[in-house]
């Protein structure tokens, strides 16, 4: 499988080229739970041609074998076929109901059961915005019902440099598009070009690397968000990950999905919707009685 004279690797493979390139995607639905069939071949080709030359391998099935046994390898392509596309309030509309809707019943909830803490989860956090952009919001609640909870915003990711990124916490004015002016002025200092977030909120969010396959380094989680990380995924790996999903969240905790993700069938009685439109459904205990969903 030879480049293209514009940098592009050819989508025509030869018989043994296909069956190295299948046999990659499933190593690398198998250790990062990303399905390549839900891209274009085009996207993902440029990206393995990238990691290929880095590993001095003259095709595919050299490259294979480099990736079977590497797990060093393995990871860094796995992490080179990630999307880590964000922004501060990205979709306001989602955001908007959790503003007005989600965190004041959270609060309202906690205050009656007498609970002592707030604790949300940005899964897949990218370099942070998602994480940040929740810790404003509650920033930003009601401090009348907020001051009595100890306020904690926890954010992963499978990528360590996005990660350092985040704990940096200073971003570039295209970051910054959606947020308000008065947000930006309170919660954004200027540091040369560019803004770092105040200490405020660096105080409440916690960075960690996690991979989501596994168990969640979390639990009593009130919100979480894990959005358009689920539509990469097969089916029953879907079912996996909201599995363990499910179980980080307190009872009656909120899931917020991205707005072209659905809920599997089979993980439609671990949720109940709560607002189709932007995706945010509620934790709810299934039903010991009920018949599994045939597979």
């Amino acid at each position: 499988m030879a480049p293209s004279s514009d940098g592009a690797v050819s989508t025509i493979h030869p018989r043994l080229e296909q069956e190295a390139f299948d046999r990659l995607r499933e190593l690398v639905l198998a250790s990062g739970g990303i399905d390549l069939g839900l891209y274009k071949d085009r996207c993902v080709l440029r990206r393995l041609a990238v990691r290929q030359r880095a590993c001095g391998a003259v095709d595919l099935r050299s490259y294979l074998k480099v990736v079977a046994h590497d797990p060093v390898e393995r990871d860094r392509l796995v992490r080179a076929l990630t999307i880590h596309v964000s922004q501060f309030f990205r979709n306001p509309a989602t955001f908007e109901i959790i503003r007005t809707f989600v965190l004041p019943d959270l609060l309202a909830a906690k205050s009656r059961a007498g609970g002592r803490a707030i604790r949300l989860w940005s899964a897949g956090c990218a370099c942070g915005e998602e994480a940040y952009s929740l810790a404003i919001l509650l920033l930003e609640a009601n401090p009348a019902m907020r001051g009595k909870f100890s306020c904690s915003v926890y954010a992963t990711d499978i990528e360590p440099e996005c990660l350092r990124v985040a704990e940096k916490g200073t971003y570039g004015p295209a970051s910054l598009l959606a947020v308000p002016p008065r947000l930006r002025q309170r919660y954004f200092q200027p540091a040369d070009e560019r803004f770092q977030v105040v200490p405020a909120l660096r105080r409440i969010v916690y960075f960690k690397l996690h991979n989501i396959l596994t168990p969640p380094p979390f639990r009593r989680i009130d919100l979480l968000l894990f959005r358009n990380v689920l539509i990469y995924m097969s089916e029953s790996l879907q079912r996996k990950v909201l599995a363990l999903l499910h179980d980080a969240l307190n009872l009656g905790g909120y899931l917020v999905l991205g707005k072209v993700e659905n809920l599997p069938d089979a993980s439609r009685a671990l949720f109940s919707p709560v607002n189709i439109a932007e995706r945010i459904y509620r934790r709810i205990e299934p039903d010991p009685g009920a018949r599994p969903r045939s597979e």
